[in-house]
C-alpha cells in the first residue's frame, strides 16, 4: 500500500516536469541581426509568416519580392511576416543577414541558426512557409519549396484572410 502513494506521486511529478519542458519549447525565440530577441509568445495575438531560407539560396531575391508584396497587403493589420536564417553566425554573420540577398524592404529577417524552430515546425528543405495563427499555433502543415512563377502571395493571403477572421 505504501508503495501506490510513492509512484503516484512519482508519476505526477513526472508529467509535471513534462509538460513545463513542453512549455518551455513552446516559446521558441529568434534573433535579428541587430541582436534584439523575437519569441513565439511575443507574437500571440498576430497571423505570423516565417519563410525559413539561407543566404545560399538562388530564389532568395524572389522570395523576398513575394513577401514585400504580402507585407503591403497586409499593412496596418495584425500580420508579422519574416525571413528566417538556418544559417550559424559563421556561414552569415550579422552584418550578411541584414540584407541576405539584397534590400529587404520591409520584411524583417530573424535567424535560427540551431534550427530550434525549424525542425519543430517540421520543416524538410529550404524554404519552407510556416504560417501560425493568433494563438501561435500551425495553420496546416509546413510548404516546402518555393516557385517563383506560382501564385504564392494570393494562395498565402486566402489562408491569412481565414485567420484574420478567426
Amino acid at each position: 500500500m505504501i508503495r501506490k502513494p510513492g509512484k503516484l506521486i512519482l508519476a505526477l511529478a513526472l508529467i509535471a516536469g513534462l509538460a513545463a519542458g513542453a512549455s518551455a519549447q513552446q516559446d521558441l525565440s529568434f534573433v535579428s541581426p541587430d541582436g534584439q530577441r523575437i519569441s513565439l509568445s511575443g507574437l500571440r495575438g498576430r497571423v505570423v509568416v516565417f519563410v525559413f531560407g539561407g543566404v545560399q539560396d538562388p530564389q532568395c531575391r524572389d522570395e523576398f519580392k513575394a513577401l514585400q508584396s504580402l507585407a503591403e497587403r497586409y499593412r496596418g493589420k495584425d500580420v508579422s511576416i519574416y525571413w528566417v536564417s538556418v544559417n550559424s553566425p559563421t556561414e552569415a554573420n550579422d552584418e550578411r543577414l541584414k540584407a541576405p540577398c539584397g534590400p529587404t524592404g520591409s520584411i524583417s529577417v530573424l535567424r535560427d541558426s540551431g534550427q530550434a524552430a525549424f525542425k519543430r515546425f517540421g520543416g524538410k528543405q529550404l524554404p519552407t512557409i510556416v504560417v501560425l495563427n493568433k494563438e501561435g499555433q500551425l495553420a496546416g502543415p509546413p510548404r516546402g519549396g518555393f516557385n517563383p512563377n506560382s501564385d504564392f502571395v494570393n494562395v498565402q493571403a486566402a489562408v491569412i484572410d481565414s485567420l484574420l477572421k478567426q
